[in-house]
């Protein structure tokens, strides 16, 4: 299943905005902990050019922390990228593991090395139309990402540009004040913050 999505800036807080949706009927329908580490084998390579292609080459370990359970999963990301570097679309690998620290290792014996950690808080609302899932992102700020869940498989590059312009346009018309970003990419970001910040690379 090929699946599109949208993750914005927040611009403004966090609070004004749940409140903003809650005025419309939206509600909060669950709350969770995310620590995600990406490992690759391609580090020693990485540079502010690859990195979209480096995290296409990645594993992704991630634990999520629900109120009452813990799921630890290991995930495989495979992005469409286009010309501009905007993420059209992706299918997820997911493989159920109950112990990460020990597929760390197994992975770090086959040469894989830590990437990135990316760590947020989420906070999703819902109006039984929709889902908004504000993340609280560590070292980064707030993003909504928002996940249409048709599936698009065999859908053309301008109709799912144009669904992703439309649901852009729907956060906006919630009166939630955002930036212009529709693709906001927290691993990318935060490799950038942590290798090429004081860096001509």
């Amino acid at each position: 299943m090929k699946q599109i999505e949208i993750t914005v800036r927040l611009n403004e807080k966090m609070q004004s905005a749940i409140e903003k949706l809650e005025m419309q009927g939206f509600k909060k329908i669950r709350e969770s902990e995310i620590d995600d580490l990406y490992m690759t084998l391609k580090l020693k390579s990485l540079n502010k050019e690859n990195i979209q292609n480096i995290l296409r080459n990645s594993v992704l370990l991630r634990n999520l922390k629900l109120e009452n359970k813990e799921i630890k999963k290991i995930t495989y990301k495979n992005k469409e990228i286009d010309e501009n570097g905007d993420i059209i679309s992706e299918e997820k690998i997911n493989l159920d593991c109950d112990d990460l620290e020990k597929a760390k290792k197994l992975f770090e014996h086959l040469e894989f090395e830590e990437l990135i950690k990316v760590k947020y808080k989420l906070t999703v609302y819902s109006n039984d139309k929709v889902e908004y899932a504000f993340q609280d992102v560590e070292s980064l700020g707030v993003l909504i990402e928002y996940e249409n869940e048709k599936d698009f498989t065999g859908k053309s590059l301008d109709e799912i540009r144009d669904t992703k312009n439309i649901m852009f346009n729907e956060i906006k018309n919630t009166g939630i004040d955002i930036t212009d970003e529709k693709d906001v990419k927290k691993a990318y970001e935060l490799i950038l913050n942590k290798y090429f910040k004081n860096s001509d690379k």
